[in-house]
């Protein structure tokens, strides 16, 4: 029941009705509008129904009154998993409610309290009763201005707790102190597999904290870093850890104003790392250096499944390179190149490549200078590779030509299942054409193709 605007009448109705039934078990009213009397009828549900485990009230202005009701709730509810509450109006009295429930409550594994406003003392109310909980498993507290000192709460928790396996705690002004006391607490967690930590300015002295950390830590799977000022400092200290860490298979280091020296850093981690499956450094300052050294990693590397380098200065040379590696690469499977300084002439060595190449299955180029030559080259290529399904091309400079060498071959290609083509140097008739010329393919019909 997503936005449709619903009131408390409305959802006093739907109680009603769900009161004797047995089959439901995902609830959604996102995007509603739920004051005290629709909260206090949802209790009335949640104490009795026993079949419901999901329960999504995201954006349904929820403030801490009705919290107190739906945490009485939970004290008696024995069957619900998935809580979430995201985009409400919950503050540190809500989340004392939430907390008094969860030393009784022991069934709820999934708790998204995202885009409140608990601020330190909510979360320090929550991290103690954290402490002996052994059920839940995730909790999302991005956006809650928890700073500093909530980290230092959620990190002594994180010394304790044998359950939490999923933290995010982005967007919460923790700064490198904050991140500190996260480190050292998860040098002893052996439980927590993956930790948001993107936009809280943790600069290069908590990229150096969390590098520490990762050199013995062997259990967290997933790193977001996101936008955090690590620079090239940073991500030298990062890239020490590539080299001795054993769990890690995600890094997102986006927006963190790395250039080629802190690239070329990562990329001598690359070539020798054995575990890292996915690589984020979208929207950094990377130029032909650092590309040509990334792709140099790429020869060597036995594991990496997906690379972003959307939104730099790459040009042609790092694609050579990148081409190069390709050829022998059996790994990769997910490029995204969007919005770099890629040409025609580059576009011509990462299509020859996909002539030996048996693993690329997603190639992002929106957003470059990719002509009608760069377009026949990935027509010639498709007539024979039998791996790539997805090829975004959209915001270049394709004309209709272009356009209509790859729609003549993708007229009955087996493998390719999406290609993007929109804003580019045609408009809306010539598109029509395209699709009849591609309407004998089935498979690519199922998506949108221009």
């Amino acid at each position: 029941m997503y936005s449709h605007r619903i009131k408390d009448h409305t959802v006093i109705n739907l109680v009603n009705a769900l009161k004797k039934n047995k089959t439901l078990t995902t609830l959604s009213l996102e995007c509603n509008i739920i004051t005290q009397e629709g909260a206090q009828y949802l209790v009335r549900l949640l104490e009795i129904n026993t079949t419901l485990t999901t329960l999504d009230l995201s954006d349904t202005q929820i403030q801490d009154q009705s919290v107190q009701y739906l945490a009485d709730a939970l004290t008696k509810n024995q069957t619900l998993t998935s809580l979430n509450l995201r985009g409400n109006q919950i503050g540190q009295l809500g989340a004392q409610y939430l907390s008094n429930a969860f030393t009784t409550n022991k069934t709820l594994t999934i708790l998204d309290l995202s885009y409140n406003d608990i601020q330190y003392s909510g979360t320090h109310k929550l991290a103690d009763v954290l402490i002996n909980n052994t059920t839940l498993t995730t909790l999302d507290l991005t956006k809650n201005q928890i700073g500093e000192l909530g980290a230092k709460q959620l990190a002594h928790t994180l010394q304790h707790n044998k359950t939490l396996a999923i933290l995010n705690l982005g967007t919460n002004e923790i700064g490198h102190q904050g991140i500190l006391h996260l480190s050292l607490a998860l040098k002893e967690n052996r439980t927590l597999t993956v930790l948001d930590l993107s936009e809280n300015a943790i600069g290069d002295k908590g990229a150096k904290y969390l590098s520490d950390t990762l050199i013995h830590n062997t259990t967290l799977v997933t790193l977001n870093l996101d936008t955090n000022e690590i620079g090239d400092e940073g991500a030298q200290h990062l890239a020490d850890a590539l080299t001795n860490n054993s769990s890690l298979n995600i890094l997102n280091l986006g927006h963190n104003q790395i250039s080629d020296t802190g690239t070329e850093y990562l990329g001598h981690a690359l070539a020798n790392n054995t575990t890292l499956l996915s690589l984020d450094l979208g929207s950094n300052e990377l130029n032909n250096r650092g590309g040509k050294c990334l792709a140099n990693a790429l020869i060597n590397n036995k594991t990496l499944v997906s690379l972003n380098l959307a939104s730099n200065e790459i040009g042609d040379e790092t694609i050579e390179k990148l081409a190069l590696a390709l050829r022998n690469n059996k790994t990769l499977t997910i490029l995204d190149l969007c919005d770099n300084k890629i040409t025609d002439s580059g576009i011509q060595h990462l299509a020859n490549s996909l002539l030996t190449n048996t693993t690329l299955i997603s190639i992002d180029l929106r957003l470059n200078q990719i002509g009608d030559q760069g377009a026949k080259c990935f027509a010639d290529v498709l007539r024979t590779n039998r791996t790539l399904m997805k090829l975004n091309l959209q915001r270049n400079d394709i004309t209709r030509k272009g356009a209509e060498y790859l729609a003549i071959v993708l007229a009955d290609h087996t493998t390719v299942t999406e290609i993007y083509l929109r804003w580019n140097r045609f408009g809306e008739e010539q598109r029509e054409h395209l699709r009849e010329l591609t309407n004998g393919n089935e498979r690519l019909k199922l998506t949108e193709i221009m």
